[in-house]
């Protein structure tokens, strides 16, 4: 054990090392971590927060940016850590609910899964919604175990549950769980007078909710009321990357619910809710939202492997023999790495984020305005030209912009050909960035740009990644 725990933070510490671009969330994150080094809390250069939402990420990659340097490797750090300390919780707490093999096997998927080792070197909080996830779960179990309606256990459930929601929203389903397992705890132990306490649950989501982003009434209800039907990432995501996954999860499902009956309903039922929780309420199109399930599907399917290597061989070096078979036949799908990479691409499973070199874009953008004057640079998306281009005047090109200002930077939105010309008369040189894939910016602005304005370069993929086919290309004009 300590040596996949050693091999897997060498793998992420190595896939961080290069400083490679931020992609655009990321640059959101580390905007806001760099406004409480600049300013001592987490806002924007024009004094925006966004209330409690991702609030504890922040602060620790503050002090990472404090400790490290405003560098994209500190930046990341810590979820490197974060995912590296996940292989031992993985170990530990399967070791517990189940037996050692297993746990290895969990601790192993952990520690060289491709979607794992890609999420745990992003500057983002899934990984971190992973770990609270697998931890609440243990501790949910063992509060099932015991014979009291309150203890540490289900305190320390509610804890964890709350602190996940500071690293994102979705930790409200860690809480969500926390209710349905409390709910079957009343009715087995016969407390009803206790049910009085599950709408404090739906109190601590109104008030997530409603001091996140903008927050107010209308995040509110489009938090509440929009129901989503479409399907298609999901079933790409999981039915052409992840089946031998989920044959082996359905597998120890029902081998388990033969010998720990509120193990495998736990386990299960705590999977089919995030999934159905991030396909039909959160986004169906983003499978990152369903991330924290991965380390309960790598128990459950820790527990299939193991059962059925076990009912055909009873010598244990035949049994490891087995497991490790298992193993090298699995790495034919493609979804593990045994060798350490300067990048994961968190587009292995389903490509749905665009991820360019826009560190070199911008320092070839920089070279290009310096030491110009009344210089205007737009771009498809909010968050770059803050971070790599700080105090740069900027304009947002995006789908129904029409004289409307971004609320968290500030920043003119326009979308129409119209609006351009007409900001265009307003600057004596220009920057514009057109993302060569169907974006935010209208199609008909992309294509007044290309034939009006001075085609400066294109940056195609990023480093390490030139695989996963993304590229922005720079206009100008007065240059």
């Amino acid at each position: 054990m300590p040596l996949i725990f050693i091999v897997g933070f060498y793998f992420r510490f190595i896939g961080i090392s290069q400083n490679l671009s931020y992609w655009n969330d990321e640059s959101h994150t580390a905007l806001m971590s760099r406004g409480i080094l600049d300013f001592g809390k987490p806002i924007t250069a024009i004094g925006i927060n966004n209330g409690i939402y991702q609030i504890a990420q922040y602060y620790l990659t503050a002090v990472s940016l404090l400790i490290f340097g405003i560098t994209e490797f500190a930046g990341r750090l810590p979820s490197v850590i974060t995912g590296s300390v996940l292989i031992v919780l993985g170990y530990l707490s399967t070791k517990k609910i189940l037996d050692s093999k297993k746990a290895i096997v969990v601790s192993f998927l952990l520690a060289f899964s491709q979607i794992q080792l890609a999420w745990s070197t992003q500057l983002r909080p899934y990984i971190w919604l992973e770990m609270f996830t697998l931890l609440v779960i243990y501790y949910l179990y063992k509060y099932l175990k015991s014979k009291t309606i309150f203890g540490k256990n289900i305190a320390i459930s509610i804890l964890l549950s709350v602190i996940s929601i500071l690293f994102h929203g979705t930790g409200l389903l860690n809480l969500l769980i926390v209710s349905f397992v409390f709910l079957y705890k009343t009715i087995k132990l016969k407390k009803y007078k206790y049910l009085l306490l599950l709408p404090a649950v739906g109190i601590i989501g109104f008030l997530v909710i409603f001091n996140s982003f903008a927050g107010g009434w209308e995040l509110i209800k489009k938090a509440l009321f929009p129901f989503y039907f479409s399907t298609l990432h999901y079933r790409i995501f999981l039915t052409h990357n992840y089946l031998w996954l989920l044959a082996g999860l359905f597998i120890g499902f029902f081998t388990l619910l033969r010998k720990n009956k509120e193990l495998a309903i736990l386990l299960g039922g705590s999977i089919f809710l995030i999934f159905f929780m991030a396909i039909f309420k959160i986004n169906p199109n983003y499978v990152r939202y369903s991330l924290p399930v991965f380390p309960l599907m790598y128990i459950l399917f820790a527990e299939g492997v193991v059962s059925v290597i076990e009912k055909i061989t009873k010598k244990e070096y035949l049994k490891w023999l087995l497991i490790i078979l298992t193993f090298v036949l699995l790495n034919q799908t493609g979804k593990f790495v045994f060798w350490p990479k300067h990048y994961y691409s968190i587009n292995a499973d389903v490509r749905e984020n665009p991820i360019v070199d826009y560190k070199l874009a911008f320092s070839k953008i920089k070279n290009l305005i310096t030491d110009k004057n009344n210089v205007i640079v737009m771009d498809a998306w909010n968050d770059r030209v803050p971070w790599y281009l700080p105090g740069q005047k900027f304009i947002f090109l995006i789908k129904d912009g029409l004289g409307k200002i971004d609320p968290v930077y500030g920043e003119k939105m326009i979308g129409t050909v119209e609006e351009f010309v007409s900001e265009q008369l307003q600057y004596k040189t220009g920057i514009v960035i057109v993302e060569d894939w169907e974006s935010l910016t209208p199609e008909d602005v992309k294509e007044y740009v290309r034939k009006n304005l001075k085609f400066e370069f294109t940056i195609q993929d990023l480093p390490y990644n030139e695989n996963d086919h993304w590229g922005i290309s720079v206009y100008s004009w007065g240059i």
